[in-house]
Protein backbone atom coordinates (compact mmCIF):
# COMPACT_ATOMS: atom_id res chain seq x y z
CA UNK A 1 0.00 0.00 0.00
CA UNK A 2 1.64 3.42 -0.87
CA UNK A 3 2.23 5.82 2.16
CA UNK A 4 0.82 9.26 2.45
CA UNK A 5 2.43 11.73 4.23
CA UNK A 6 1.15 15.55 4.86
CA UNK A 7 4.59 16.97 5.13
CA UNK A 8 3.85 20.62 5.72
CA UNK A 9 7.59 21.93 5.08
CA UNK A 10 5.41 24.27 2.72
CA UNK A 11 8.20 27.21 1.94
CA UNK A 12 11.25 25.70 3.42
CA UNK A 13 11.94 22.88 1.24
CA UNK A 14 11.47 24.69 -2.08
CA UNK A 15 14.27 25.92 -4.04
CA UNK A 16 13.28 27.39 -7.46
CA UNK A 17 15.15 30.68 -9.23
CA UNK A 18 14.89 33.65 -11.55
CA UNK A 19 17.51 36.51 -11.94
CA UNK A 20 18.38 40.79 -11.89
CA UNK A 21 20.03 43.03 -14.26
CA UNK A 22 19.88 44.52 -17.81
CA UNK A 23 16.26 43.80 -19.78
CA UNK A 24 17.75 42.10 -23.24
CA UNK A 25 15.40 41.18 -25.80
CA UNK A 26 13.99 38.13 -25.57
CA UNK A 27 11.27 35.16 -26.71
CA UNK A 28 7.58 35.70 -25.59
CA UNK A 29 8.27 32.34 -23.58
CA UNK A 30 11.88 34.30 -21.77
CA UNK A 31 10.12 36.75 -20.26
CA UNK A 32 12.28 38.32 -17.07
CA UNK A 33 10.89 37.70 -13.58
CA UNK A 34 7.21 37.25 -14.56
CA UNK A 35 4.71 38.37 -11.87
CA UNK A 36 2.65 35.62 -12.58
CA UNK A 37 2.44 32.75 -15.41
CA UNK A 38 -1.21 32.52 -16.30
CA UNK A 39 -2.35 28.89 -15.80
CA UNK A 40 -2.42 27.05 -19.38
CA UNK A 41 -1.33 23.12 -20.49
CA UNK A 42 1.67 23.74 -22.68
CA UNK A 43 1.88 21.07 -25.65
CA UNK A 44 5.35 20.49 -26.29
CA UNK A 45 4.97 17.33 -28.54
CA UNK A 46 1.74 15.26 -28.77
CA UNK A 47 3.33 12.76 -26.25
CA UNK A 48 4.44 15.80 -23.49
CA UNK A 49 2.32 18.47 -22.10
CA UNK A 50 3.30 20.76 -19.22
CA UNK A 51 1.28 22.52 -16.77
CA UNK A 52 2.06 25.68 -15.82
CA UNK A 53 0.78 28.36 -13.79
CA UNK A 54 -1.41 26.50 -11.55
CA UNK A 55 1.75 26.35 -8.75
CA UNK A 56 5.24 28.03 -8.41
CA UNK A 57 6.52 24.53 -10.54
CA UNK A 58 5.48 22.86 -12.95
CA UNK A 59 3.68 19.53 -13.75
CA UNK A 60 4.52 17.48 -16.32
CA UNK A 61 2.34 14.49 -18.91
CA UNK A 62 3.97 12.27 -20.30
CA UNK A 63 2.17 10.04 -22.92
CA UNK A 64 3.85 6.82 -22.76
CA UNK A 65 2.51 3.69 -24.85
CA UNK A 66 1.34 1.73 -22.15
CA UNK A 67 0.01 4.42 -19.59
CA UNK A 68 1.20 8.20 -18.01
CA UNK A 69 4.26 9.27 -16.52
CA UNK A 70 4.19 12.30 -14.38
CA UNK A 71 7.11 14.27 -13.23
CA UNK A 72 7.32 17.01 -10.47
CA UNK A 73 3.28 16.83 -9.17
CA UNK A 74 3.53 20.82 -7.39
CA UNK A 75 3.61 21.34 -3.88
CA UNK A 76 0.33 20.85 -3.05
CA UNK A 77 -3.02 18.35 -3.57
CA UNK A 78 -4.84 21.70 -4.47
CA UNK A 79 -2.88 22.55 -7.43
CA UNK A 80 -2.32 19.11 -8.44
CA UNK A 81 -5.57 17.90 -8.87
CA UNK A 82 -6.74 20.84 -11.36
CA UNK A 83 -4.23 19.60 -13.29
CA UNK A 84 -5.11 16.73 -12.98
CA UNK A 85 -8.50 17.54 -14.49
CA UNK A 86 -6.72 19.62 -17.22
CA UNK A 87 -5.03 16.23 -17.99
CA UNK A 88 -7.38 13.99 -18.40
CA UNK A 89 -8.61 15.63 -20.94
CA UNK A 90 -5.89 14.83 -23.10
CA UNK A 91 -5.44 11.29 -22.15
CA UNK A 92 -7.53 8.73 -19.93
CA UNK A 93 -4.54 6.07 -20.20
CA UNK A 94 -3.31 4.76 -16.03
CA UNK A 95 -1.12 6.68 -14.27
CA UNK A 96 2.40 4.54 -14.53
CA UNK A 97 4.73 6.16 -13.05
CA UNK A 98 5.63 9.41 -11.05
CA UNK A 99 8.82 10.91 -11.57
CA UNK A 100 10.45 13.48 -8.45
CA UNK A 101 13.32 15.33 -9.70
CA UNK A 102 14.27 16.38 -6.35
CA UNK A 103 13.23 16.75 -2.45
CA UNK A 104 12.29 20.48 -2.64
CA UNK A 105 8.93 20.84 -1.79
CA UNK A 106 7.29 22.02 -4.77
CA UNK A 107 8.21 18.78 -6.34
CA UNK A 108 6.66 16.49 -4.11
CA UNK A 109 4.02 17.42 -2.11
CA UNK A 110 0.92 17.00 -4.53
CA UNK A 111 1.79 13.30 -5.46
CA UNK A 112 -1.47 11.82 -3.92
CA UNK A 113 -3.54 13.13 -6.48
CA UNK A 114 -1.78 11.14 -9.04
CA UNK A 115 -2.15 7.70 -7.03
CA UNK A 116 -5.43 6.42 -8.46
CA UNK A 117 -5.51 3.29 -6.57
CA UNK A 118 -3.76 3.74 -3.15
CA UNK A 119 -3.43 -0.31 -2.78
CA UNK A 120 -1.68 -0.58 -6.05
CA UNK A 121 0.45 2.69 -6.54
CA UNK A 122 2.29 3.65 -9.62
CA UNK A 123 6.27 3.23 -9.76
CA UNK A 124 7.57 6.62 -7.79
CA UNK A 125 10.80 7.56 -8.87
CA UNK A 126 13.48 9.47 -7.04
CA UNK A 127 17.29 9.00 -6.08
CA UNK A 128 18.20 7.22 -3.62
CA UNK A 129 18.96 10.25 -1.57
CA UNK A 130 15.47 11.71 -1.71
CA UNK A 131 14.53 10.50 1.35
CA UNK A 132 17.82 10.85 3.52
CA UNK A 133 18.30 14.38 1.76
CA UNK A 134 14.19 15.31 3.06
CA UNK A 135 15.03 14.15 7.12
CA UNK A 136 18.68 15.74 7.12
CA UNK A 137 17.00 19.24 6.19
CA UNK A 138 14.18 18.60 8.46
CA UNK A 139 15.90 17.59 11.50
CA UNK A 140 18.28 20.37 12.40
CA UNK A 141 18.08 24.12 12.12
CA UNK A 142 14.08 23.84 10.80
CA UNK A 143 12.24 26.46 13.45
CA UNK A 144 14.49 29.10 12.01
CA UNK A 145 14.62 28.05 7.85
CA UNK A 146 10.66 28.19 8.57
CA UNK A 147 10.87 31.89 9.86
CA UNK A 148 13.59 32.57 7.07
CA UNK A 149 11.99 30.54 4.37
CA UNK A 150 8.58 32.13 4.93
CA UNK A 151 10.23 35.65 3.92
CA UNK A 152 12.00 34.88 1.28
CA UNK A 153 8.83 33.18 -0.74
CA UNK A 154 6.81 36.68 0.56
CA UNK A 155 3.59 34.63 2.08
CA UNK A 156 2.84 37.32 3.53
CA UNK A 157 3.50 40.43 0.81
CA UNK A 158 1.12 41.37 -1.69
CA UNK A 159 2.05 41.84 -5.34
CA UNK A 160 4.86 39.71 -5.29
CA UNK A 161 5.58 35.63 -6.30
CA UNK A 162 7.95 33.29 -4.85
CA UNK A 163 10.80 34.43 -7.39
CA UNK A 164 9.76 32.09 -10.74
CA UNK A 165 6.69 33.76 -11.37
CA UNK A 166 3.04 32.79 -9.47
CA UNK A 167 3.57 32.96 -5.10
CA UNK A 168 3.96 29.41 -3.77
CA UNK A 169 0.53 27.56 -3.35
CA UNK A 170 -0.59 27.10 0.25
CA UNK A 171 -2.94 23.84 1.11
CA UNK A 172 -3.79 20.72 1.28
CA UNK A 173 -0.18 18.01 0.71
CA UNK A 174 0.41 14.57 0.11
CA UNK A 175 3.84 13.39 -0.31
CA UNK A 176 3.98 9.72 -1.52
CA UNK A 177 6.99 7.55 -0.96
CA UNK A 178 8.99 6.73 -3.68
CA UNK A 179 9.32 2.31 -4.44
CA UNK A 180 12.06 2.85 -7.15
CA UNK A 181 15.52 4.79 -6.72
CA UNK A 182 17.75 5.96 -9.00
CA UNK A 183 21.52 4.41 -7.20
CA UNK A 184 24.27 5.29 -9.95
CA UNK A 185 25.06 8.09 -12.13
CA UNK A 186 23.07 6.72 -15.10
CA UNK A 187 19.73 4.18 -14.58
CA UNK A 188 17.95 2.74 -17.85
CA UNK A 189 14.37 1.79 -17.21
CA UNK A 190 11.60 0.97 -19.39
CA UNK A 191 8.32 2.84 -17.84
CA UNK A 192 5.13 2.25 -19.57
CA UNK A 193 6.39 0.76 -22.71
CA UNK A 194 8.70 3.90 -23.24
CA UNK A 195 12.73 3.52 -22.67
CA UNK A 196 14.07 6.15 -20.40
CA UNK A 197 17.31 6.75 -18.54
CA UNK A 198 17.41 8.76 -15.79
CA UNK A 199 20.57 10.27 -14.74
CA UNK A 200 22.05 12.10 -11.77
CA UNK A 201 22.22 15.81 -11.95
CA UNK A 202 23.62 17.58 -8.73
CA UNK A 203 23.14 20.88 -8.41
CA UNK A 204 20.65 22.76 -6.50
CA UNK A 205 20.12 19.73 -4.68
CA UNK A 206 22.52 16.87 -4.32
CA UNK A 207 19.72 14.66 -5.37
CA UNK A 208 18.84 15.94 -8.50
CA UNK A 209 17.80 13.44 -11.30
CA UNK A 210 16.96 14.32 -14.74
CA UNK A 211 15.42 11.83 -17.73
CA UNK A 212 16.56 11.15 -20.79
CA UNK A 213 14.04 10.21 -23.68
CA UNK A 214 16.67 8.82 -26.45
CA UNK A 215 13.94 8.55 -29.33
CA UNK A 216 12.40 11.90 -28.67
CA UNK A 217 15.69 13.41 -28.14
CA UNK A 218 14.16 14.77 -24.78
CA UNK A 219 15.53 15.76 -21.42
CA UNK A 220 13.42 16.66 -18.26
CA UNK A 221 15.89 18.82 -16.80
CA UNK A 222 13.95 19.80 -12.92
CA UNK A 223 15.61 22.78 -11.34
CA UNK A 224 19.24 22.36 -13.25
CA UNK A 225 18.05 24.68 -15.73
CA UNK A 226 15.47 27.62 -15.34
CA UNK A 227 15.37 31.31 -17.39
CA UNK A 228 17.55 32.73 -14.01
CA UNK A 229 20.96 33.16 -12.68
CA UNK A 230 21.06 30.11 -10.44
CA UNK A 231 20.10 29.96 -7.09
CA UNK A 232 23.68 29.05 -5.65
CA UNK A 233 23.04 30.20 -2.18
CA UNK A 234 19.74 30.69 -0.87
CA UNK A 235 18.80 32.78 2.11
CA UNK A 236 16.71 30.98 3.76
CA UNK A 237 19.32 28.79 5.01
CA UNK A 238 21.44 25.94 3.07
CA UNK A 239 24.73 24.74 2.66
CA UNK A 240 26.64 26.36 -0.67
CA UNK A 241 25.54 24.80 -3.17
CA UNK A 242 28.15 23.54 -4.86
CA UNK A 243 29.18 24.99 -8.27
CA UNK A 244 31.21 22.62 -9.73
CA UNK A 245 28.56 19.81 -9.35
CA UNK A 246 25.91 22.16 -10.86
CA UNK A 247 28.01 23.09 -13.88
CA UNK A 248 29.09 19.66 -14.99
CA UNK A 249 25.30 18.75 -14.73
CA UNK A 250 24.38 20.97 -17.22
CA UNK A 251 27.35 20.39 -19.39
CA UNK A 252 26.38 16.90 -19.66
CA UNK A 253 22.89 17.64 -20.15
CA UNK A 254 24.03 19.41 -23.22
CA UNK A 255 26.29 17.00 -24.36
CA UNK A 256 22.77 14.69 -25.43
CA UNK A 257 21.92 17.48 -27.24
CA UNK A 258 18.63 17.19 -26.81
CA UNK A 259 15.97 18.62 -29.06
CA UNK A 260 14.32 19.34 -26.61
CA UNK A 261 14.22 20.57 -22.87
CA UNK A 262 11.57 20.43 -20.53
CA UNK A 263 11.85 22.56 -17.10
CA UNK A 264 10.04 22.12 -14.35
CA UNK A 265 9.95 26.34 -14.07
CA UNK A 266 9.06 28.28 -16.69
CA UNK A 267 8.18 27.17 -20.56
CA UNK A 268 10.00 24.08 -22.16
CA UNK A 269 12.57 24.72 -25.09
CA UNK A 270 12.77 23.80 -28.43
CA UNK A 271 15.23 23.44 -30.68
CA UNK A 272 19.08 21.70 -30.59
CA UNK A 273 21.14 24.83 -31.64
CA UNK A 274 18.98 26.91 -28.87
CA UNK A 275 19.19 24.53 -26.37
CA UNK A 276 22.77 24.29 -26.86
CA UNK A 277 23.54 28.13 -26.75
CA UNK A 278 21.35 27.99 -23.58
CA UNK A 279 23.27 25.38 -21.73
CA UNK A 280 26.78 26.25 -22.44
CA UNK A 281 26.08 29.73 -21.19
CA UNK A 282 23.94 28.83 -18.33
CA UNK A 283 27.08 26.45 -17.64
CA UNK A 284 29.87 28.98 -18.57
CA UNK A 285 28.29 31.52 -16.16
CA UNK A 286 28.25 28.88 -12.98
CA UNK A 287 31.89 28.00 -13.96
CA UNK A 288 33.01 31.69 -14.22
CA UNK A 289 31.53 33.01 -11.25
CA UNK A 290 33.36 30.00 -9.32
CA UNK A 291 37.01 30.46 -11.09
CA UNK A 292 36.89 33.90 -10.75
CA UNK A 293 35.55 34.43 -6.94
CA UNK A 294 38.04 31.67 -5.77
CA UNK A 295 41.15 33.38 -7.81
CA UNK A 296 40.58 36.29 -5.35
CA UNK A 297 39.94 34.43 -2.57
CA UNK A 298 43.53 33.37 -3.61
CA UNK A 299 44.45 36.61 -3.91
CA UNK A 300 43.55 37.15 -0.04
CA UNK A 301 40.65 39.50 -0.63
CA UNK A 302 37.93 39.36 2.06
CA UNK A 303 33.88 37.85 0.96
CA UNK A 304 32.76 41.81 0.59
CA UNK A 305 36.07 42.41 -1.68
CA UNK A 306 35.23 39.52 -3.81
CA UNK A 307 31.44 40.31 -3.80
CA UNK A 308 32.77 44.08 -5.71
CA UNK A 309 35.31 42.16 -7.78
CA UNK A 310 32.93 39.47 -9.69
CA UNK A 311 30.72 40.81 -12.01
CA UNK A 312 29.74 38.49 -15.00
CA UNK A 313 31.06 39.47 -18.09
CA UNK A 314 28.73 41.15 -20.86
CA UNK A 315 28.33 38.47 -22.94
CA UNK A 316 26.61 36.12 -20.19
CA UNK A 317 25.44 39.50 -17.96
CA UNK A 318 22.87 40.54 -21.25
CA UNK A 319 21.24 36.86 -21.59
CA UNK A 320 17.80 36.62 -20.76
CA UNK A 321 17.97 33.75 -18.73
CA UNK A 322 20.41 35.00 -16.58
CA UNK A 323 19.32 37.94 -15.01
CA UNK A 324 19.23 37.74 -11.48
CA UNK A 325 16.24 37.83 -9.62
CA UNK A 326 16.07 34.98 -7.78
CA UNK A 327 20.08 33.60 -7.99
CA UNK A 328 22.56 36.44 -7.48
CA UNK A 329 26.39 36.72 -8.53
CA UNK A 330 26.57 38.75 -5.23
CA UNK A 331 25.51 36.03 -2.74
CA UNK A 332 27.31 33.36 -4.86
CA UNK A 333 30.82 34.79 -4.28
CA UNK A 334 29.97 34.94 -0.69
CA UNK A 335 28.64 31.31 -0.67
CA UNK A 336 32.30 30.31 -2.58
CA UNK A 337 34.15 32.09 -0.17
CA UNK A 338 32.20 29.96 2.61
CA UNK A 339 32.68 26.51 0.84
CA UNK A 340 36.00 26.76 0.73
CA UNK A 341 37.25 29.04 3.93
CA UNK A 342 34.70 28.57 6.38
CA UNK A 343 33.29 31.79 7.88
CA UNK A 344 36.36 33.29 9.53
CA UNK A 345 37.17 36.29 6.51
CA UNK A 346 40.74 35.85 7.07
CA UNK A 347 40.93 39.90 8.55
CA UNK A 348 42.28 39.29 12.42
CA UNK A 349 38.67 42.32 13.40
CA UNK A 350 36.82 39.27 12.59
CA UNK A 351 38.84 36.60 15.14
CA UNK A 352 36.77 38.20 18.19
CA UNK A 353 34.54 40.98 16.98
CA UNK A 354 32.61 42.96 18.96
CA UNK A 355 28.92 41.88 20.01
CA UNK A 356 26.11 43.73 17.84
CA UNK A 357 25.30 45.30 21.28
CA UNK A 358 28.63 46.17 21.68
CA UNK A 359 29.04 47.68 18.35
CA UNK A 360 25.38 49.75 18.92
CA UNK A 361 26.85 51.20 22.22
CA UNK A 362 29.77 52.27 20.44
CA UNK A 363 27.74 53.76 17.55
CA UNK A 364 25.66 55.48 20.34
CA UNK A 365 28.75 57.45 21.44
CA UNK A 366 29.65 58.54 18.32
CA UNK A 367 26.62 59.69 17.02
CA UNK A 368 25.52 61.77 20.36
CA UNK A 369 23.17 59.28 21.99
CA UNK A 370 20.08 56.76 20.73
CA UNK A 371 18.52 60.32 19.70
CA UNK A 372 21.66 61.18 17.58
CA UNK A 373 21.12 57.49 15.93
CA UNK A 374 17.94 58.15 15.20
CA UNK A 375 18.43 61.57 14.03
CA UNK A 376 20.89 60.36 10.93
CA UNK A 377 18.82 57.79 10.83
CA UNK A 378 15.98 60.07 9.69
CA UNK A 379 19.29 62.11 7.57
CA UNK A 380 20.08 58.75 5.71
CA UNK A 381 16.31 57.76 4.97
CA UNK A 382 15.19 61.37 3.78
CA UNK A 383 18.82 61.38 1.44
CA UNK A 384 17.88 57.97 0.02
CA UNK A 385 20.57 55.93 1.78
CA UNK A 386 18.38 53.27 2.70
CA UNK A 387 20.78 50.89 4.06
CA UNK A 388 22.86 53.02 6.36
CA UNK A 389 18.95 54.29 7.87
CA UNK A 390 18.52 50.81 8.25
CA UNK A 391 22.01 50.07 10.25
CA UNK A 392 21.77 53.15 12.49
CA UNK A 393 17.34 52.27 13.07
CA UNK A 394 19.20 48.86 14.05
CA UNK A 395 21.44 49.79 16.36
CA UNK A 396 18.81 52.24 18.35
CA UNK A 397 16.54 49.56 18.37
CA UNK A 398 18.95 46.86 20.16
CA UNK A 399 19.90 49.56 23.06
CA UNK A 400 16.11 50.63 23.42
CA UNK A 401 13.76 48.24 21.37
CA UNK A 402 10.76 50.16 22.61
CA UNK A 403 11.92 53.45 20.77
CA UNK A 404 8.89 53.68 18.15
CA UNK A 405 11.27 56.47 16.54
CA UNK A 406 13.89 54.11 15.29
CA UNK A 407 10.83 51.08 14.96
CA UNK A 408 9.46 53.26 12.49
CA UNK A 409 12.57 54.10 10.49
CA UNK A 410 13.50 50.88 10.70
CA UNK A 411 10.37 49.63 9.03
CA UNK A 412 10.51 51.99 6.56
CA UNK A 413 13.94 51.55 5.47
CA UNK A 414 13.37 47.84 5.08
CA UNK A 415 10.43 48.57 2.76
CA UNK A 416 12.45 51.15 0.69
CA UNK A 417 15.32 48.26 0.26
CA UNK A 418 12.63 46.24 -0.72
CA UNK A 419 11.12 48.72 -3.11
CA UNK A 420 14.35 49.31 -4.94
CA UNK A 421 15.66 45.71 -5.17
CA UNK A 422 14.91 43.77 -8.70
CA UNK A 423 15.93 40.53 -6.81
CA UNK A 424 12.75 38.92 -5.94
CA UNK A 425 13.41 37.32 -2.97
CA UNK A 426 15.06 39.99 -1.43
CA UNK A 427 12.27 42.46 -1.83
CA UNK A 428 10.47 39.56 -0.21
CA UNK A 429 12.88 38.80 2.80
CA UNK A 430 13.07 43.24 3.51
CA UNK A 431 9.02 43.43 3.41
CA UNK A 432 8.13 40.64 5.38
CA UNK A 433 10.55 41.94 7.93
CA UNK A 434 9.51 45.29 7.57
CA UNK A 435 6.11 43.78 8.67
CA UNK A 436 7.54 42.16 11.33
CA UNK A 437 9.34 45.29 12.93
CA UNK A 438 6.10 47.10 12.65
CA UNK A 439 3.95 44.36 14.76
CA UNK A 440 1.62 43.70 12.38
CA UNK A 441 3.51 40.50 11.89
CA UNK A 442 4.69 37.72 14.21
CA UNK A 443 5.85 34.58 12.54
CA UNK A 444 4.71 31.42 14.14
CA UNK A 445 4.37 27.34 13.26
CA UNK A 446 0.66 27.00 13.39
CA UNK A 447 -0.86 24.06 15.05
CA UNK A 448 -1.83 22.62 12.15
CA UNK A 449 1.80 22.51 10.77
CA UNK A 450 3.23 21.81 13.85
CA UNK A 451 0.51 18.35 13.86
CA UNK A 452 1.63 17.55 10.67
CA UNK A 453 4.92 17.67 11.33
CA UNK A 454 5.78 15.78 14.06
CA UNK A 455 3.16 12.74 12.55
CA UNK A 456 4.87 13.01 9.28
CA UNK A 457 8.45 12.44 10.78
CA UNK A 458 9.41 8.52 11.26
CA UNK A 459 9.55 7.88 14.75
CA UNK A 460 13.30 7.54 15.70
CA UNK A 461 13.61 11.15 13.33
CA UNK A 462 11.36 12.93 15.95
CA UNK A 463 14.10 11.43 18.20
CA UNK A 464 16.80 12.99 16.50
CA UNK A 465 15.78 16.31 16.94
CA UNK A 466 16.37 16.07 20.60
CA UNK A 467 19.58 16.60 21.44
CA UNK A 468 19.12 20.22 19.24
CA UNK A 469 16.57 21.25 22.01
CA UNK A 470 18.54 19.92 25.23
CA UNK A 471 18.87 23.10 27.44
CA UNK A 472 22.21 22.19 28.70
CA UNK A 473 22.32 25.32 30.90
CA UNK A 474 19.52 23.85 33.13
CA UNK A 475 20.83 20.15 33.03
CA UNK A 476 23.99 19.91 32.52
CA UNK A 477 24.65 17.90 35.49
CA UNK A 478 22.41 14.99 34.37
CA UNK A 479 23.27 11.64 34.30
CA UNK A 480 20.33 9.48 32.98
CA UNK A 481 19.60 7.18 30.59
CA UNK A 482 16.23 6.14 29.62
CA UNK A 483 14.96 3.48 26.97
CA UNK A 484 11.92 4.29 25.01
CA UNK A 485 10.36 1.24 23.81
CA UNK A 486 7.43 0.96 21.43
CA UNK A 487 5.04 -2.43 21.38
CA UNK A 488 3.20 -1.67 17.97
CA UNK A 489 6.69 -1.20 15.45
CA UNK A 490 9.27 -2.96 18.04
CA UNK A 491 11.27 0.17 18.04
CA UNK A 492 13.48 0.79 20.92
CA UNK A 493 15.48 4.19 21.35
CA UNK A 494 18.00 4.98 24.09
CA UNK A 495 18.43 8.77 25.58
CA UNK A 496 21.38 9.50 27.06
CA UNK A 497 22.40 12.66 29.17
CA UNK A 498 25.95 13.74 30.07
CA UNK A 499 28.44 16.20 30.30
CA UNK A 500 25.55 18.68 28.82
CA UNK A 501 24.63 16.61 25.79
CA UNK A 502 21.79 14.12 24.60
CA UNK A 503 22.60 11.43 23.25
CA UNK A 504 20.33 8.94 20.84
CA UNK A 505 21.57 5.44 19.96
CA UNK A 506 19.76 2.01 19.31
CA UNK A 507 21.90 0.31 21.44
CA UNK A 508 21.88 -0.11 25.28
CA UNK A 509 24.52 2.28 26.65
CA UNK A 510 26.81 0.44 29.06
CA UNK A 511 25.03 0.93 32.53
CA UNK A 512 22.98 -0.98 34.48
CA UNK A 513 21.12 1.94 35.87
CA UNK A 514 17.89 2.70 32.82
CA UNK A 515 15.10 4.01 33.12
CA UNK A 516 12.53 2.45 30.84
CA UNK A 517 9.08 3.62 29.90
CA UNK A 518 6.96 1.75 27.27
CA UNK A 519 4.27 3.13 25.07
CA UNK A 520 1.26 0.59 23.15
CA UNK A 521 1.94 3.12 20.28
CA UNK A 522 4.07 5.64 18.78
CA UNK A 523 1.39 7.97 18.26
CA UNK A 524 1.16 8.34 22.12
CA UNK A 525 4.61 9.64 22.39
CA UNK A 526 3.91 11.92 19.20
CA UNK A 527 0.49 12.69 21.32
CA UNK A 528 2.84 14.02 23.92
CA UNK A 529 5.45 15.64 22.12
CA UNK A 530 2.80 17.51 20.04
CA UNK A 531 1.48 18.99 23.26
CA UNK A 532 4.55 20.06 24.25
CA UNK A 533 5.41 21.74 21.00
CA UNK A 534 2.59 23.91 20.72
CA UNK A 535 2.69 25.18 24.67
CA UNK A 536 -0.05 23.63 25.69
CA UNK A 537 2.37 22.12 28.47
CA UNK A 538 2.42 18.63 30.51
CA UNK A 539 -0.24 16.15 28.19
CA UNK A 540 -0.80 13.85 31.62
CA UNK A 541 -2.91 16.02 34.15
CA UNK A 542 -3.15 13.28 36.87
CA UNK A 543 -1.05 10.52 35.71
CA UNK A 544 -0.16 8.60 32.50
CA UNK A 545 -2.76 7.34 30.16
CA UNK A 546 -3.74 4.14 28.88
CA UNK A 547 -1.05 2.49 26.84
CA UNK A 548 2.17 4.06 28.46
CA UNK A 549 3.53 2.45 31.27
CA UNK A 550 6.57 3.59 33.83
CA UNK A 551 9.07 0.70 34.35
CA UNK A 552 10.10 1.20 38.18
CA UNK A 553 12.16 2.61 39.71
CA UNK A 554 11.40 5.04 37.20
CA UNK A 555 8.49 7.26 38.41
CA UNK A 556 6.49 10.21 36.84
CA UNK A 557 8.39 13.06 38.75
CA UNK A 558 11.72 11.37 37.05
CA UNK A 559 10.60 11.47 33.51
CA UNK A 560 8.75 15.08 34.00
CA UNK A 561 12.22 16.65 35.09
CA UNK A 562 14.10 14.41 32.01
CA UNK A 563 11.45 15.49 29.50
CA UNK A 564 11.41 19.23 30.76
CA UNK A 565 14.92 19.32 30.29
CA UNK A 566 14.30 19.82 26.19
CA UNK A 567 13.01 23.28 24.68
CA UNK A 568 10.17 21.30 22.82
CA UNK A 569 7.87 25.13 22.37
CA UNK A 570 8.51 25.62 18.43
CA UNK A 571 6.86 28.99 18.99
CA UNK A 572 9.45 30.48 21.23
CA UNK A 573 10.54 33.98 20.52
CA UNK A 574 12.61 34.46 17.44
CA UNK A 575 14.50 38.00 17.21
Amino acid sequence: MAMFMKNTWLVFLVCFCCSPGVRPSMAADEAICPENFPKEIRKVTDNVHVAIGYAIANCIMVIAPEGLIIVDVTETVNASKEIFDDFRNISSKPIKAIIYTHYHHDHIMGAKTFVEDPTNPPEIWADIKLLETIEKFQTHAFAIRYVRATRQFGNFVNDTNGGLGNKLDQGEEGFVFPNKFVDNHTVEATIAGLNVTFMQIPGESSDQIGMWVPAWKMFFCGDTFYFAFPNLYSIRGTPMRDPKLWYTSVQNIADLSPDYLVLSHHYPVEGKEKIQEYLIKYRDAIQYVHDQSVRYINKGFYPDQVVELVKLPSMLANESYLQQCYGTVPWSSKGVFQLYLGWFSGDPIDLFPMTYTEKAKRMQNLTGGINGLVRNARKALRSGDNQWALELSSYALELNPDNFRARNLKRKALYALGEATSLTLANNYYKTFSLEVSGNLELKFPPEYIHNFIYSFRMRQLFEIMPAMFIAENCSYRTDIVRFKFQDTGLEVYLQLRNGVAIISDSQPKSDAIYEIVYANENLYREFVFSMSVGAGWPYDGGLPFGIELTPPFTMSSFKDIMYCFDWYLNAKID
